[in-house]
């Protein structure tokens, strides 16, 4: 039997490991006669089965403000506690109004109830799935646990609440047996692998003519060699480890690509990754203005080039 799926998260746009993996899970659902729809601060889906709510995004400015005074901090003022609640009360009746427009059967978070990003988006929603014992899958692409700006707070109640809650009715899934042990450990909560893959049986079509197009517009000459760092810039991901193999092959031959965008998380570790790289004498190239994701089903793919084209 067919049912109406919710997906809900920050943002579902762009290239992101979780924009990416959201998309793969609803081709799967809609292969078996499923209908998702799509809830978010930022969007790039189907207007027409999307609820977009700028309020859910991690750079909404009330969120940078709410976070700017809980994150790095030991206490947090009552004006602030006052804040979070008021746009949790808000993004809940945000939610109540998804639920209804398109009459959503099961709701699958991406990522909102595993970090703290948007602090009270987790709130709204675990209040939300506990008040109408929704039937939910929490899908865990990282924790809070795993990254040290959540480290110190003063939300630490809410973080336990929420970040993720322990709900009968939450099925939570992880991508790998390292956050599966993690999160049996520090919050007793079972969870179920599903990694990040790819339809090795189904691989993609790759048009030679638009791949040649693209090492055109990121300047890469026939007989350069492509290095490809196909992440965000955050520093998490390690990339001066690229730039420093890049540097160890010893060629001029060599261009580090990096194919997804910076900003989440500030553009201080992209300054330091480009100063990083001239001082290793390695040709650095930004190409995410030119990338949309494979999955989706909008124009964009005809003006920009497929993640497969890198």
């Amino acid at each position: 039997m067919s049912k109406n799926i919710g997906f809900v998260s920050t943002r579902f746009a762009g290239t992101d490991g979780v924009s990416l993996e959201s998309s793969k899970w609803a081709e799967v659902f809609a292969q078996s006669g499923h209908r998702c729809f799509w809830f978010a601060g930022e969007l790039d889906r189907e207007k027409e089965k999307s609820l977009l709510v700028p309020q859910a995004h991690f750079e909404n400015e009330q969120n940078v403000w709410i976070n700017e005074r809980v994150l790095g901090e030991k206490k947090r003022k009552p004006s602030v506690t006052e804040s979070i609640h008021n746009l949790r009360s808000d993004l809940k009746s945000k939610l109540e109004k998804f639920i209804r427009q398109f009459n959503i059967e099961l709701l699958v978070v991406e990522n909102a109830l595993s970090i703290p990003m948007n602090i009270p988006l987790g709130i709204a929603l675990a209040e939300f799935i506990s008040e109408t014992q929704i039937p939910t899958i929490a899908h865990h692409h990282d924790f809070c646990w795993e990254r040290t700006r959540y480290s110190v707070n003063a939300v630490g109640e809410y973080i336990h609440m929420a970040f993720p809650p322990d709900l009968p009715n939450i099925e939570h899934v992880v991508i790998n047996s390292a956050a599966q042990k993690e999160l049996a450990h520090r919050r007793g909560i079972s969870s179920t692998i599903i990694p990040n893959v790819l339809d090795f049986e189904n691989p993609p079509l790759i048009d030679v003519k638009h791949t040649e197009e693209f090492r055109k517009k990121i300047n890469l000459k026939n007989d350069q060699i492509m290095i490809l760092q196909p992440t965000r810039i955050i520093r998490r991901k390690g990339i001066e480890l690229a730039i420093e193999l890049a540097r160890a092959l010893g060629t001029k031959r060599c261009k580090l690509v990096i194919s997804h965008k910076s900003g989440d998380e500030g553009f201080e570790y992209f300054e330091w990754i480009k100063d990083y790289a001239a001082g290793h004498g390695v040709d650095l190239s930004m190409a995410d203005s030119h990338i949309a994701s494979p999955w989706k089903n909008s124009g964009e793919l005809q003006k920009k080039f497929s993640l497969w084209n890198v």
